[in-house]
């Protein structure tokens, strides 16, 4: 896998003030748990981009629409909008040639610590300020090249992809070792790099 890009997680607090719950608990954490589950995401998918298409959707959150409007999840590919995981799986299975992906980098932070409510989290504690490595969202930006039609000679692109990705429902009701995935894309952006 590609290497990741070192960052830290910083809070800042006034003198004399107790930080956040939320926060010590991410600092608790520490950055293992979320590149680890970034990391793992990563290889998985650009796996399955190559050689296990018919897998793509369940890389998704299903596709929901709000009263507002809103639908998720957002995926864009190279200025391609696609409303359902289903519609972009199908652009591989049948219109995308042979695919080789390197991943060169990568960097992820916590989006949001309590991106599921803790009511939603089967066998969580319900507490709002525990479970955040079960309930948190991540954006990861990756960069990297791909190769195209030919494993060895065909045209080599390079490549950037903004992902969020938000732990899968299904995953936290059905135990650790499920099969099911861990985190899911909420959306995603794609696109070449000129």
């Amino acid at each position: 896998m590609a290497k990741h890009d070192q960052h830290t997680l910083t809070t800042a607090s006034i003198e004399g003030t107790e930080p956040p719950s939320v926060l010590v608990e991410m600092h608790r954490l520490g950055e293992t748990k979320y590149i680890s589950a970034t990391e793992n995401f990563l290889d998985n998918y650009y796996v399955a981009l190559q050689g296990s298409r018919h897998t793509i959707a369940s890389y998704f959150c299903p596709y929901e629409r709000f009263a507002d409007g809103k639908e998720l999840p957002g995926i864009v590919w190279n200025g391609s909008v696609f409303r359902t995981p289903e519609e972009y799986q199908a652009l591989y299975e049948d219109r995308m040639p042979y695919t080789h992906y390197e991943v060169q980098s990568f960097d992820c932070h916590i989006l949001n610590p309590t991106a599921m409510p803790p009511e939603k989290l089967k066998g969580g504690s319900g507490d709002p300020d525990k479970d955040i490595e079960k309930r948190m969202s991540i954006v990861a930006m990756v960069s990297g090249t791909v190769r195209l039609n030919e494993p060895k000679t065909g045209p080599l692109k390079q490549f950037s992809e903004t992902f969020v990705l938000v732990p899968n429902p299904e995953k936290t009701a059905n135990g650790p070792k499920s099969g099911v995935k861990g985190w899911i894309v909420q959306n995603m952006n794609f696109r070449f790099v000129v």
